[in-house]
């Protein structure tokens, strides 16, 4: 009720003010008439069916306005082409009226635990669902990742048209992140998850004793910070691909055990980690138990940007013995699975 309030008022001001009627950044706002998306920037306008949006029919979208309207009950209405399109829109608006736009649009993205939601299969909802009735805060976390899979996986396909319009748009305005500006390491950079020599690709036997859908990278070496808990620092890694971070998380707080899980991180088990979707290739990208995260969310990157380093966190990693690694996750979002093992052994060597 007080959305529709909200949105009748806007009506009733633009047409009782009229041109008079102030207007954030006006020159470069966009408006919404009768069906459809005319952009001042541009002078483009774009057919929309009046009755297919959620938008107002008289409104002047604001960056900030867009991202109120945006919420999970719009986007599930609207398809990939509408969303995509304002996706473009909200992205080149918040470039000309914020100073942080990939701030302001990562507000339209799913946090991270709403993504692992969205990528769950059968399996892994089950796994979540085990790891909730331990009852502590790890418990109540996995808990709430398996009470949103049912809203989130149907949504998948939305929020990728938002994350390409993204990309799209901030790659050509430049604002994709230089990689030696974030570490001097990647002007060496060769390929892979780390520099050469670095880390090692896992045996050939190694991969039926190991993750079926996942890969595990050791390092050669690491530094234990006895000053800081025991973490583990290791190697910068780097991302193997195209595309836009869509969660970065660096605040895990836990132990070995997921009792001693506090708060923070992917996940309980993940730690410190960083999911990167390529639209060129319609796939996700997930490192887990970087020791720290050197992007954010909303940050467009190029293969060989610095995401991180390697570390231990996460209750998976945490343990004596089980740090040492990335553990990489790769879903092609085409066939709507997560990639094996030799598969991804296949893409990062």
């Amino acid at each position: 009720m007080l959305v529709l309030c909200t949105l009748l008022c806007l009506v009733f001001f633009a047409t009782f003010l009229g041109n008079k009627a102030p207007v954030l950044n006006q020159s470069l706002s966009a408006k919404i008439v009768e069906g459809k998306v005319v952009d001042n920037a541009s002078a483009v306008v774009q057919e929309r069916s009046a009755t297919s949006t959620a938008l107002p029919v008289v409104a002047y979208a604001s960056p900030h306005f867009l991202v109120e309207q945006l919420n999970i009950e719009t986007i599930a209405r609207m398809d990939y082409a509408k969303l995509f399109d304002i996706g473009l829109l909200l992205a080149r608006h918040a470039i000309h009226t914020s100073s942080t736009p990939e701030k302001l649009v990562a507000a339209v993205f799913p946090s991270a635990m709403e993504v692992l939601a969205m990528l769950a299969r059968d399996r892994d909802v089950d796994d979540y669902l085990e790891s909730a009735s331990d009852g502590n805060s790890s418990g109540s976390y996995y808990a709430e990742i398996a009470a949103l899979v049912p809203e989130f996986r149907p949504l998948r396909t939305q929020f990728e048209a938002i994350y390409s319009a993204v990309y799209q748009v901030f790659s050509r305005q430049g604002r994709t992140l230089v990689p030696w500006q974030t570490s001097k390491e990647a002007v060496k950079y060769q390929g892979g998850v780390t520099l050469p020599g670095l880390s090692s690709r896992p045996r050939e036997a190694d991969y039926d004793y190991s993750h079926t859908y996942a890969l595990d990278i050791f390092f050669n070496s690491v530094r234990t910070l006895p000053l800081n808990g025991g973490k583990e620092l290791g190697p910068t890694v780097f991302s193997v691909s195209d595309g836009i971070v869509i969660a970065a998380d660096s605040s895990w707080r836990g132990g070995e055990e997921l009792k001693s899980y506090k708060a923070g991180g992917i996940t309980p088990k993940a730690g410190n980690g960083v999911i990167v979707f390529s639209p060129s290739e319609k796939r996700y990208y997930s490192y887990f138990h970087l020791h720290d995260v050197l992007v954010e969310t909303g940050n467009v990157i190029k293969a060989g940007q610095p995401i991180g380093h390697g570390g231990n966190t996460g209750a998976n990693a945490a343990r004596a013995g089980h740090g040492g690694h990335v553990h990489v996750e790769i879903y092609d979002a085409a066939h709507a699975q997560f990639l094996r093992n030799r598969d991804i052994a296949a893409i990062i060597f």
